[in-house]
């Protein structure tokens, strides 16, 4: 399989990369078939050949992710089956939900602090109702392990 994709070159922190179609199981610097242009990210200068890669894409090549990216920018057509991926991209109904939250977050500290104090004093009690219940369950607890041993120790 056919994969147009970058090859780095250039010297150390001064990286431009090569836009190649190469065989899919080689490694990524070494034989490719053809140089179809370069791309320098420091400068952002994207040089390319766009009927060989129009040719390489028409007959099934596949564009990397970066490489895609950089085709779109430049106005070549990809197939329909190419597309990125927006990690980082929130939907609609996301980025809404999340302005949502904020506002209802807002208008609550908004309300006062009162409300607050409030359900502090009126949680106390039970807060300290449900420490008693969960020491008492300890206490059976350790007092069945107890027992278990016990009989453990008997029947040995």
């Amino acid at each position: 399989m056919v994969v147009i994709r970058l090859a780095r070159g250039g010297r150390v922190k001064q990286a431009i990369y090569r836009i190649v179609a190469a065989d899919k199981r080689r490694a990524s610097t070494s034989k490719f078939l053809d140089i179809l242009g370069t791309y320098n990210p420091h400068t952002k200068e994207i040089k390319l050949n766009k009927e060989l890669v129009e040719k390489y894409l028409s007959n099934g090549a596949q564009p990397s992710d970066r490489v895609l990216r950089l085709l779109q920018t430049e106005g070549v057509t990809t197939p329909e089956w190419a597309k990125t991926h927006d990690r980082f991209k929130k939907s609609k109904k996301e980025s809404e939900e999340v302005a949502e939250g904020e506002v209802a977050a807002e208008t609550a500290a908004a309300e006062g602090e009162t409300a607050e104090a409030k359900q502090e004093s009126v949680d106390a009690p039970e807060s300290a109702e449900t420490e008693a219940k969960v020491a008492e369950d300890q206490k059976e607890a350790t007092e069945k392990v107890a027992e278990a041993a016990e009989k453990a120790e008997d029947k040995a």
